[in-house]
């Protein structure tokens, strides 16, 4: 129960409340007394624990509700009772403005000031645990925010860059943790990997599960292993976690920047589109097939290849982009998509990443995103 500091010069009261607070031991009720101004801001000051104060208004020798302003440099956040006379009501109406959570007139019946005080009491702790759930949500979300920061920034933003090749990427999460990746890195001094991948799931479930399986999916990658061999490898070490009712779909390539031969394998993903320079169209790699990974071991996948020409482009997603909904619930489809690319003749690999994230925001309208929107492009130089 509250322990509850009373501010008055009034002898006849404070006995009265000393009485109460004997009877009401039992039930932990506790009170403070102070009977000038000084003796009041000295307790302010020390006492922790205080949950309430009743405070006299209508004695000339004390300072009433203004006694909190004398506080410098320290804010006390506890309810205030004031106590006047009955027919004192433009003092009582002053002190409700001044934010007064409740008043009490002489004579203060017992029943009356306990009444008063449970009541004052109870509001204000559900005031309180209100506060205090809303500095924890404030300290999660900075957290996640945090979080978020840190997950965008093992992303690569800068590429090596190639005199004859051109790679960019792009990432919009749907929510504050994205589940989508991309990876961009050096297999062989002549020959760079390039992963795109889709977790199952979204926020931070997924965000946690999408770090592990990047950096698995590298680890296989850089020890020289072909695309399939390197995702039959981290698919097992996935496994090996069993992680329940999570998987992530993964594109991954090597574009051999000697002979530009681009060798991949497709873990349940979406096939990326090439887009030949000669003939303008744009059609998904075929080939290169396998199931999504984490889900079970000693899965094969399938190795395929395909020669990039001058002026080529390939275009890496996820869901997001082709399954973006309007507000009516239409598709964007991969046939929107194709037609798009293939009307972007001529676009650098950023352009045709930037453009095909308007083209997203454009086609949802004012619906919501729902999935994240993940690109990568690479164009080899004519």
């Amino acid at each position: 129960m509250p322990v509850t500091l009373i501010v008055d010069t009034d002898d006849q009261f404070i006995s009265e409340c000393k009485q109460q607070a004997e009877r009401l031991k039992d039930e932990n009720y506790q009170f403070i007394f102070a009977q000038s101004n000084e003796e009041a801001v000295e307790i302010l000051r020390d006492e922790p624990d205080l949950d309430l104060a009743i405070v006299a208004i209508d004695k000339e020798e004390l300072h009433g509700l203004e006694l909190f302003h004398k506080l410098s440099g320290r804010k006390v956040r506890i309810p205030r009772v004031a106590l006047t006379k009955g027919d004192d009501i433009p003092h009582i109406r002053e002190a409700m403005n001044n934010g007064a959570a409740d008043f009490l007139t002489r004579p203060v019946a017992p029943a009356d000031l306990i009444s008063t005080i449970g009541r004052v009491y109870k509001d204000c702790e559900r005031r309180r645990k209100a506060w205090r759930t809303e500095a924890q949500l404030s300290a999660i979300r900075r957290e996640v925010d945090i979080a978020s920061d840190i997950q965008m920034r093992i992303l690569p933003s800068i590429f090596p860059e190639f005199e004859n090749l051109e790679i960019a990427a792009d990432i919009r999460s749907a929510k504050e943790m994205s589940g989508d990746f991309y990876d961009v890195f050096f297999v062989e001094p002549t020959k760079i990997g390039m992963v795109i991948a889709d977790v199952a799931g979204k926020g931070i479930p997924a965000a946690f599960f999408m770090a592990v399986a990047r950096t698995l999916i590298q680890a296989a990658a850089t020890h020289g292993r072909d695309p399939a061999a390197s995702l039959f490898q981290a698919n097992d070490l996935l496994c090996r976690h069993d992680i329940t009712n999570m998987f992530v779909t993964v594109f991954y390539c090597t574009l051999d920047m000697e002979t530009w031969t681009l060798s991949y394998a497709n873990g349940g993903h979406h096939p990326p589109l090439i887009t030949r320079h000669k003939t303008g169209k744009s059609t998904p790699l075929e080939g290169g097939e396998g199931i999504v990974l984490g889900v079970e071991k000693g899965m094969p996948y399938e190795k395929s290849e395909v020669q990039i020409e001058p002026g080529d482009s390939v275009f890496f997603f996820t869901d997001g982009v082709s399954e973006a909904m309007d507000e009516q619930r239409n598709q964007l489809t991969e046939e929107r998509l194709v037609e798009f690319l293939e009307g972007q003749h001529g676009a650098s690999a950023q352009e045709i990443c930037d453009r095909v994230q308007q083209l997203v925001k454009d086609f949802a309208g004012q619906a919501e995103i729902a999935d994240d929107v993940t690109t990568l492009s690479i164009k080899r130089a004519i």
